[in-house]
């Protein structure tokens, strides 16, 4: 499956949100999605897909307990449930929360999530990453997806950190045009550049513009681009030599529109702010906010569909 990771700097970006109205989107055309809420110190997801009553018995936390103990397999078919509120439509929606229906010692078992796996023979412990990356692999044997939709943790986190770099997702980076905003990403950026691992991830990045002001979405979203670009151009784009104008380089003008800096945008809709649940989403406040969104991320699942 294709996967796509969501990854903001901080909360409250619409990001879980976005996985919503996608699995939506794409579920209406026939296809089957996995949602993945790998937020889990705030798992707003699971809860707003899911009714208690259709909670599967356990989530993503409980599987790296489990595991630690030689258990994850035992619990893995019982850690995805169907999204009620997608049953109408043609495809399928499934959900792999954070937490089952009756999350316990959740803070506890929180705790042990990032321990490394014993060791094994003849090799040393098993990474978090690693083991993360058996679970995303076993939960798409299980479930066969055709896109999986990774909901991150907010903020510059290992959950972060690990979904970017070591998942192999598309990753979509929600912005908003702030100061603080940059200033993270650049952080990041500058990290990426530090430990040499820009050049395998850099064409699998995409700005989301965040809540998009509509009464001024022209200026807004050119001030977002051009920010944008300069990132990216400091940091991950190639300088192209100016005696080698047509030499094959990861770098993109300002206006191009299939190039990463280019925001895919949502704009702010007070339909979407007032829900209070996401298994209230109809059309009437998808459209307004992510019609052109969902026009281009149609065109990037294409190109990384045909990849």
């Amino acid at each position: 499956p294709v996967r796509f990771a969501l990854v903001s700097r901080k909360g409250g970006m619409g990001r879980s949100t976005t996985a919503a109205v996608i699995s939506h989107h794409l579920a209406r055309a026939g296809h089957h999605v996995l949602l993945v809420d790998l937020d889990l110190e705030s798992p707003g997801l699971s809860s707003a897909l899911l009714n208690n009553d259709d909670s599967p018995e356990f989530g993503i936390v409980d599987w790296f307990v489990e595991d630690l103990v030689g258990q994850g397999c035992e619990v893995l078919p019982h850690m995805t449930a169907r999204a009620r509120w997608g049953q109408d439509l043609p495809g399928d929606i499934v959900v792999a929360p954070a937490h089952g229906r009756n999350p316990g010692e959740y803070l506890s078992k929180l705790g042990r999530v990032f321990i490394e796996g014993p060791l094994a023979e003849g090799a040393g412990p098993e990474t978090w990453r690693s083991r993360l990356k058996r679970l995303l692999t076993a939960l798409e044997e299980q479930e066969r997806p055709e896109v999986v939709l990774i909901d991150s943790r907010s903020g510059l986190h290992d959950i972060a950190a690990a979904v970017i770099a070591h998942l192999q997702a598309h990753t979509l980076l929600f912005c908003t045009d702030s100061h603080a905003n940059w200033l993270g990403y650049r952080l990041l950026f500058e990290h990426w550049n530090a430990y040499n691992i820009t050049g395998r991830i850099r064409d699998r990045l995409s700005v989301v513009a965040a809540l998009v002001p509509p009464d001024r979405s022209k200026d807004y979203l050119a001030g977002l681009r051009e920010r944008a670009w300069d990132l990216f151009r400091e940091n991950l784009y190639d300088e192209v030599p100016a005696e080698e104008p047509g030499a094959e380089t990861f770098s993109f003008d300002l206006m191009d529109e299939d190039a990463p800096h280019t925001p895919l945008p949502v704009y702010w809709n007070p339909g979407l702010a007032s829900l209070s649940s996401l298994r209230e989403l109809d059309e009437s406040a998808i459209l307004p906010a992510y019609q052109y969104f969902l026009r281009r991320f149609e065109q990037l699942w294409s190109s990384l569909r045909e990849e």
